[in-house]
């Protein structure tokens, strides 16, 4: 069965490589790959190879970037795959010379390990001369390593690994991205019964687009109930954590449904998983509290808020909660006023009752008797700092009370 450099580009669509110049050579066939950093390896190359290479030995010399470009063609090698990080430029005149010779150049994702890019070459080259299609083995091998996908993710987060070594093998086996990586989940702001089918799987396909113009090496391991990928973040962080951002609000769009994406710290070690589903679990909750409404939720942005979920959940804090705010709630439901709100614009609005009154639509008159009426029942001074910092601090744990229903608190 021939092998063809379109085989190897479909292989390393999964962020391994990404295919730069001579598309019009992809049906040259492929039977063997070789690794060099020699300068000069023109008595070496042959015919039909992928020649796979750093090419640090040619970083500052163009013209030998060219003459190995045209030595392979000559060769009638298969293709050249080479990694761009030791190039401060690459010069243009070597994709206008891969162009003009219909020779396949592919630069190689720069965040990954060789056994990554390798790997999967290495076994579709044997598999060709064994006589497995390529297309029955990219349909079955899909299936087979979705399934992989997931036991391998539950085994982890169940902490079923003793070694790091262990799991590094597994993960090498099905081309997951190396540590350090992020985890990530793709979440419906309001679960519906649409999103568990079509709307899903665009979402998974879109994003899976996303990674791979970003060149970011990633993993997407789809469960029927939710979807987590796993991906090693590019060098410019800031940059990417934008891009992100405009991709949800731009998904959301097109599957017209509210989202947001929980990502996690950086993990150093395969065996860091479970610690960072966890992140994940958690930024879930954070998620549905009435402060956080952005889309893309970085852990360490919202370790403020993370402390608050927990503290919430200690039974003196939510007796403290309660006895504090309980007579001001209660005064709302007995006069039907709406202080508990003002009180907590008030506060977002850091104790301004200018600000206050221009978000709420009151007359300066009006928002100055609801704040003594406030300091009445409350009996506290609106003015003093520390009570504000402890009103603060008190409303913000309340609003993850009362959204957290399951916890059944009620004032």
């Amino acid at each position: 069965m021939k092998l063809t450099v379109n085989d190897i580009k479909i292989l390393w669509e999964n962020g391994q490589a990404e295919l730069v110049a001579g598309k019009e050579g992809l049906d040259h066939a492929v039977v063997a790959y070789d690794m060099m950093e020699q300068p000069d390896i023109k008595p070496w190359i042959r015919e039909d190879t992928l020649l796979i290479t750093t090419g640090y030995a040619i970083r500052n010399n163009k013209e030998k970037l060219l003459g190995l470009i045209r030595d392979l063609h000559e060769a009638d090698a298969a293709a050249l795959a080479i990694k761009t990080r030791f190039f401060e430029h690459f010069p243009k005149e070597a994709l206008k010379l891969a162009d003009e010779l219909h020779f396949p150049l592919f630069f190689l994702n720069n965040a990954l390990g060789f056994i990554e890019t390798v790997y999967p070459v290495m076994v579709a080259i044997v598999e060709a001369k064994n006589g497995v299609e390529m297309q029955t083995r990219y349909q079955i091998g899909q299936v087979e390593k979705k399934e992989l996908d997931r036991k391998f993710y539950f085994e982890l987060v169940q902490e079923k690994f003793e070694r790091e070594e262990e799991a590094q093998i597994r993960a090498n086996s099905l081309y997951w991205p190396m540590t350090p990586a992020r985890l990530l989940e793709i979440c419906p702001r309001y679960p519906q019964r649409e999103w568990f089918g079509e709307k899903k799987e665009k979402a998974e396909q879109a994003t899976e687009v996303f990674f791979r113009k970003q060149n970011a090496a990633y993993t997407i391991i789809s469960f029927p109930e939710k979807t987590v990928i796993l991906f090693c973040e590019p060098e410019r962080i800031l940059p990417f954590k934008e891009a992100l951002k405009n991709h949800i609000e731009n998904l959301e769009k097109i599957i017209e449904t509210d989202l947001y994406i929980p990502v996690s710290d950086r993990i150093d070690r395969y065996l860091g998983m479970s610690e960072a589903a966890r992140q994940i679990s958690r930024l879930s909750q954070i998620a549905g509290k009435l402060s956080v409404k952005q889309k893309v939720l970085w852990r360490e942005e919202l370790k403020y808020e993370e402390m608050l979920l927990e503290i919430s959940k200690l039974p003196q804090v939510r007796s403290y909660v309660k006895e504090r705010l309980y007579v001001l709630e209660e005064y709302d439901r007995q006069h039907g006023t709406d202080l508990m709100e003002t009180l907590e614009v008030l506060l977002r609005n850091g104790g301004s009752k200018k600000q206050t009154a221009e978000t709420l639509y009151l007359h300066r008159n009006t928002m100055m008797y609801r704040v003594k009426k406030m300091e009445e029942i409350l009996k506290c001074n609106m003015g003093d700092f520390k009570t504000i910092q402890e009103l603060a601090f008190t409303c913000l744990v309340r609003e993850y009370l009362t959204e957290n229903k399951e916890e059944g608190y009620k004032l």
